[in-house]
């Protein structure tokens, strides 16, 4: 028989953003002997390993460089031992260093799943369970001047506006309103939940389970000069096969290209909502709520590299049910 796939989860932001007492705060909520992390710092010398080695069972440092670069092989072999050391842990925190991408990460888990079966069945034992941004609202508006910031929220299925304590006399709470929904467009897919001291209201996997139904349609343009967000909505139906043809050719095509893909699609004969969510080249189907008395609408939002919007708009609309109908007569 085989193990259950231990669920992964990113802890990424900024230079600075307050990922590293976070994620302290976290382990005080999760069993010590059932928890690993994986800590990327850019310097030679590991100082959040110290703090953090007392509240897990299992640590690993990967320093002097950033995962989602030269330091990627490094974090594939330690995920693959920490998915076949016994007993195996019940939940990977992996914190990026402040300058990295999350798709190092997502490419590592990745690399598993393609892995040969020799290779000990890691690819089984491993599954990406979401990522979560951390951004210093005091630091905000200059953190997005970096592309790799502006990245890090679009991979995001949890962002944590942090250090709203120590917002400044003159901030108000509208501020911090407006500053959470310009944040949105950058992190469409993304709960935004806000922490002062380190803390919130939502324990860390309440978090996790507040992301399935969340998505934002950004408005007209681009969330950044280098990263398209590109929104789609029909009051339709789609049809299953026609959006599966579509997602295989239209979106396969640009894979490489594309950070996020969420959905929350009405499909044919189904009562349940349809959630599609995608970070890199992972793409998960689950079903939602049923729909009830609510209004079928069928939404997706991408988030990528040089996309051709009014194409993808056009795709999907073609995936509609009664377009699917109309062109069967």
């Amino acid at each position: 028989m085989s193990e259950s796939a231990i669920p992964v989860t990113i802890v990424t932001g900024f230079l600075g953003a307050g990922k590293s007492t976070l994620v302290q705060r976290w382990l005080e909520e999760l069993p010590r002997n059932e928890t690993a992390v994986i800590v990327n710092e850019r310097g030679e010398v590991g100082i959040d390993g110290e703090l953090l080695a007392a509240r897990v069972q299992q640590l690993r440092e990967i320093t002097g460089g950033c995962v989602c670069c030269k330091s990627q092989a490094e974090l594939v072999s330690a995920l693959a031992e920490l998915s076949a050391i016994t007993p195996r842990p019940g939940r990977i925190l992996v914190e990026t260093s402040g300058a990295a991408s999350p798709a190092g990460v997502i490419r590592a888990i990745g690399a598993l799943y393609r892995a040969p079966a020799r290779s000990g069945g890691a690819r089984e034992r491993v599954v990406l369970d979401g990522v979560i941004t951390v951004i210093d609202v005091m630091r905000a508006k200059r953190a997005l001047e970096f592309d790799v910031a502006v990245e890090q929220l679009g991979f995001a299925d949890v962002v944590v506006l942090s250090h709203v304590d120590e917002a400044s006399e003159t901030s108000s709470g509208v501020e911090l309103d407006a500053l959470q929904e310009s944040l949105s467009r950058y992190a469409p897919a993304a709960v935004i939940v806000r922490a002062s001291q380190g803390a919130m209201a939502a324990s860390f996997l309440e978090l996790l389970a507040q992301r399935a139904e969340t998505l934002h349609l950004p408005r007209e343009g681009s969330a950044h000069s280098s990263i398209e967000a590109v929104s789609m909505m029909v009051d339709a139906e789609l049809d299953e096969e026609l959006f599966g043809d579509w997602v295989e050719s239209a979106l396969g095509n640009v894979e490489a290209r594309i950070l996020r893909v969420k959905g929350i699609l009405a499909m044919k004969g189904m009562d349940a909502r349809v959630i599609v969510q995608g970070v890199g080249e992972a793409v998960e189907v689950l079903l939602g709520a049923a729909w009830g008395e609510a209004n079928r609408t069928s939404r997706l939002v991408v988030l990528g590299l040089g996309l051709d919007s009014a194409a993808l708009e056009a795709g999907f609309l073609r995936c509609t049910a009664e377009r699917s109908a109309a062109h069967s007569k």
